[in-house]
């Protein structure tokens, strides 16, 4: 007959303070900046505060009495024991202290602790050094990661993380997130200052990951750069005229002023199926509208002007109403009627 592992009850089995969790999670959906979320997106991402407790859940003993083990307190006792883990779940789910290492700290050592717990009950087991060592924790497997939130937590919480995917994107968002950063933990960054910042100071330190994503945003910088020299003469600059700020007083300040357009709106072209128009290329787009937002609506509209047509913004107001649908722009009727520049693809700055 073989040894039988001696497993105490985990935390998770007993009880959780879901309240807690169901509001850090629910809170977690609304924040973007330095979630993985922004990373790439990913259908039924789990919130990383629902992932972080019950990671803690699964590794924490329950203090609750168990006679076959010899292990644990009274009633009264265990749960003024359970409520002192509770108040450490209820910090560590909170999105202020996901990177907060005091907070962190207290967690793993709990999850240390409860395994030193278990390595102690199966010390008599006869692979004992191999599989209960209490110097080293339970590496953490999930086979179908997918968005990764659980490897990364259990990363987090000082565990191994091993994760796998059928989905190549999914393996590479894990790639991102729990292999490549520890490659480069305490190291500082390496790429070329970008044009106009000054040398950071040769004592800074750089904990954690803050290294390799200040080489990111560095060579994000090198890269726009050298994307702005090599076709940056393809997207001219918008010169604010006096017309302009007839419809828009907001850019008066910016008269005779170049700004850099933050969007392009590219279409296909065709040739107008009017004869006398038969040189003329027509965009063809399934909608001119930029936002569609009610009372907030932006589109973009062509000014046919003789044997030529040009593009405006128009933002609805108490004056201007947008119209029930653009695409009635590019039909048939107004392709016959607009002339304008010849190509097989035509840019709409706005």
């Amino acid at each position: 007959m073989g040894y039988q592992i001696k497993s105490p009850r985990k935390l998770i089995e007993v009880a959780l303070p879901l309240d807690d969790i169901n509001v850090a999670a629910a809170r977690e959906k609304s924040i973007r900046h330095g979630h993985p979320s922004t990373l790439h997106l990913w259908w039924a991402r789990r919130p990383l505060a629902a992932a972080r407790a019950v990671i803690f859940g699964q590794m924490v003993n329950d203090p609750g009495y168990e006679r076959h083990l010899q292990r644990g307190m009274n009633k009264e006792k265990a749960a003024a024991e359970r409520e002192r883990l509770f108040r450490i779940i209820r910090d560590l789910v909170l999105w202020e202290n996901t990177t907060n290492e005091r907070v962190l700290e207290i967690a793993r050592e709990e999850i240390r602790k409860s395994w030193r717990e278990t390595c102690d009950l199966n010390k008599d087991h006869p692979q004992a050094k191999e599989l209960f060592n209490p110097y080293k924790l339970p590496a953490f497997h999930d086979p179908f990661a997918g968005g990764g939130a659980l490897p990364l937590e259990a990363q987090r919480l000082g565990l191994e993380a091993w994760a796998s995917d059928l989905n190549p994107v999914a393996v590479l968002i894990n790639k991102a997130m729990i292999e490549i950063p520890p490659q480069f933990a305490e190291r500082g960054p390496m790429g070329p200052i970008p044009f106009g910042e000054t040398q950071q100071k040769m004592a800074q330190s750089w904990p954690g990951a803050t290294g390799l994503a200040e080489d990111v945003r560095r060579f994000g910088a090198w890269m726009r750069q050298e994307a702005e020299k090599r076709i940056g003469h393809l997207f001219p600059k918008a010169k604010v005229t006096a017309d302009m700020v007839h419809d828009r007083p907001d850019l008066a300040q910016y008269v005779d002023e170049e700004l850099t357009v933050i969007a392009w709106l590219w279409t296909r072209t065709v040739r107008s199926p009017n004869p006398a128009f038969a040189e003329i290329q027509v965009p063809m787009a399934s909608t001119f509208f930029l936002s569609t937002k009610a009372g907030k609506e932006v589109w973009v509209e062509p000014i046919i002007e003789g044997k030529s047509y040009r593009f405006e913004v128009r933002i609805a107001d108490g004056k201007r109403k947008p119209p029930e649908s653009t695409t009635a722009w590019v039909g048939i009727e107004s392709a016959s009627q607009a002339v304008g520049r010849t190509g097989t693809q035509q840019k709409m700055e706005f």
